[in-house]
């Protein structure tokens, strides 16, 4: 595993670690649910509760979930994609798409879903398979975990979750991870000297 596979695989152990320790300090079984309003008192908000001196919530609550298997999904998906993109961008472009195209998700829940609780990583790991399904080469498996983690959080949204279409927070993540991969294509193709994109 390169340096920059072994740190993305930290941030999603980071998630990993972050439910363990909600879960003591709420002083329940790992494997419980974590009710929102409980979250919030750890970095999760109530969308209309959002206010610029709140801003750091919009990075603090990717790493609270609700719910354990959720969590261990997202933990996996920003692991097998963000290891797949370091092999081909330098391991702080990665970090810094999945956590910033998090943020702008988080936002997007929080504008467009006043009354919902915001918290979870699926945005980031969806600015990531935004990313990854146009820089990683399709026969690559980090791109099959990035299309199936499309897949399950379009039918977590449309099929189980009640909702009439995709959440805005996911839609947004994973348009910006979209946008930052053909940047990147296109910035890789067209720059004169060194490129940006290392062969995969």
């Amino acid at each position: 595993m390169t340096r920059g596979g072994a740190i993305l695989w930290g941030w999603a152990a980071s998630i990993v670690l972050v439910w363990f320790l909600v879960a003591l300090a709420l002083g329940q079984p790992f494997w419980m649910r974590q009710h929102s309003v409980e979250l919030t008192a750890f970095g999760a908000f109530k969308g209309q509760t959002l206010t610029l001196t709140d801003s750091w919530k919009l990075l603090a609550s990717q790493w609270l979930h609700v719910k354990f298997a959720h969590m261990l999904f997202n933990a996996a998906i920003i692991g097998l994609v963000g290891a797949a993109l370091t092999r081909r961008l330098a391991w702080p472009l990665v970090l810094a798409l999945g956590i910033v195209g998090g943020a702008c998700g988080q936002l997007a829940s929080a504008l467009w879903q006043p009354d919902a609780y915001v918290s979870g990583a699926s945005q980031a790991y969806l600015a990531l398979c935004g990313a990854g399904l146009l820089v990683i080469g399709w026969k690559r498996p980090g791109w099959w975990a990035a299309a199936v983690g499309l897949v399950v959080s379009v039918g977590l949204d449309v099929v189980f979750s009640g909702h009439s279409g995709i959440k805005p927070g996911h839609f947004v993540g994973f348009v910006v991870g979209l946008i930052a991969g053909g940047v990147l294509l296109v910035l890789d193709k067209h720059r004169s000297g060194r490129a940006i994109l290392r062969r995969n």
